[in-house]
Order: structure tokens, then sequence, then C-alpha cells
């Protein structure tokens, strides 16, 4: 109760006070990198927690599969941030007064960073699981509810991003990797919705499959990284 309140205090000061906001605007390069560092810090906690909860597990073929699928969806997820983290809306909000896309790029982060976190339970509680035993329909939405709250709001980055940008190529390349996150994030969150029963390496194979796309087209959009 108290942190929804101190929530919804620190978005509606940020939105009441308005134009005003500009002349305390923060420093362009430092809430950026500020940002970012919390969600490695996140990202980080995610491959610690998914490592040390499984030191004592039962080591197959299947749970170390399972396991590498974990780690590569949160390199994936690392990937398709930072590769869009840089000072485009910090500086529009500065020298334009673009309150609206800095806000939301701003306050879009918290479900990103609860969506981190509860990725880390759906990987663990995947990864833990009995690999030859379905995985149960709760399991399913945690894993694919948290994905999807991961790659939505990296999507709405990119958007705002693309929003604040000036150049031209950089606002079609935000605007396409925001589709593909789009895309991505409404796929692997209509996975439960036909109770279908599978697997738990199936699922985890099938979300890393779909994010380590998310760098590959990455990849093949960026002319100075194309792989193609």
């Amino acid at each position: 109760m108290i942190w929804a309140l101190a929530l919804a205090m620190d978005i509606s000061t940020t939105i009441l006070v308005g134009r005003k906001h500009i002349q305390l605007a923060p420093n362009i390069f430092h809430l950026p990198e500020r940002m970012g560092l919390f969600t490695l810090i996140v990202l980080g906690e995610t491959i610690f927690g998914l490592v040390s909860s499984l030191s004592d597990h039962e080591w197959s073929i299947e749970s170390t599969i399972s396991i590498g699928a974990g780690l590569g969806i949160a390199f994936s997820l690392w990937w398709v941030y930072f590769d869009s983290i840089d000072c485009t809306v910090i500086r529009a909000f500065r020298e334009k007064g673009r309150i609206g896309v800095y806000t939301t790029w701003l306050f879009i982060h918290f479900p990103l960073v609860v969506g981190l976190v509860a990725n880390t339970t759906g990987i663990k509680h995947v990864v833990s699981s009995a690999q030859n035993i379905a995985i149960s329909y709760t399991g399913e939405l945690v894993i694919c509810g948290s994905m999807s709250l991961c790659l939505l709001p990296i999507g709405v980055i990119q958007l705002c991003v693309a929003n604040a940008s000036v150049n031209a190529e950089k606002k079609r390349l935000m605007i396409q990797g925001s589709a593909y996150r789009f895309i991505a994030g409404f796929v692997i969150v209509l996975i439960p919705i036909p109770t279908i029963v599978i697997l738990p390496l199936v699922l985890i194979l099938i979300i890393s499959v779909i994010c380590i796309m998310q760098i590959l087209l990455d990849l093949r959009l960026h002319p100075h990284r194309r792989i193609f």
C-alpha cells in the first residue's frame, strides 16, 4: 500500500508540475546511465539467482539445455534493451520540452523491472521442474506473462526513442525494432491460451528461440552490424 502510494505521488508530481519540470531537468547522460545500471543489476540478479538456485540441482541433458535456454533469454533481454538506451529522450526533453515522451520513457521502466524480476521466478520454476512432466498452467502463465512484461515495455522505450529522435534512419530502426518487440511479446503471451500440454524444456526453448530471433533481427536491421 505504501509503495503504491509513493509510486502514485511520484507519477502525479511529474505530470502536475508540467513544464516547470524542465527547469530541473536531469542530466542528459546521467539518467540513462542510472536507468541502464539499475536494469543491468536486475538482469544480473536473474543470472545469479538462476545459477545459485540450481547448484544442488540434479544435472541431466534436459536440465542443462533448459538452463542454457534460460541464460539465453536473459542475455537476449540485455541485448534488446541496451541496444536502444541512449540520451535521445532526455535531450529532447531538455532542449525541446518533450514532457510526454520523457515521462513515458521514464515510468515504463517500472513494469520492465517488474517483468524482469518475475521472469527470474518463471525461469527458475521452469528449469527446476521435472523435464518429463508437463508444466502447470500457472507456470506457463508466470513465464509467458513475465516475458511479455519485459518485451512490451522495451518496445515502448524504443518508440519513445524513435519519437524523440531527429535522425530519420535511427527513427526507422527504432520503430522497426519496437514492432519486433510487440509481436514477440504478444506471441509469447498467447502460448498459454490454448491450454495445450507442454513440457518445461519445450516451453523454455520456444521462448528462447523467439528471444534470440530478436537479436538476429536487430543484427539484420543495423547496417553497421549487418550479418546477412
